[in-house]
């Protein structure tokens, strides 16, 4: 199992892989389980663009002064 600071092993980034692609874990979950950190497990995803995540500043939208009400 991987510890804070020490590198993945091969076998172990392919069974993260596995559990991304496979599974609807949460990414807390897949840490807990291979024993790593979340920013780890997204490290794998973002190498092998297995969930899209996207980023939340795409999806939102903000207009100053836009009460949202028509006239």
């Amino acid at each position: 199992m991987a510890q804070r600071g020490w590198s993945l092993s091969e076998m172990e980034i392919r069974r993260i892989a596995d559990l991304l692609s496979e599974t609807d874990l949460a990414v807390a979950s897949i840490a807990e389980r291979m024993g790593c950190s979340k920013s780890a497990i997204m490290s794998v995803n973002r190498r092998f663009q297995i969930r899209d995540y996207g980023k939340a500043s795409e999806y939102m939208e903000c207009t100053v002064g836009d009460s949202g009400r028509t006239p």
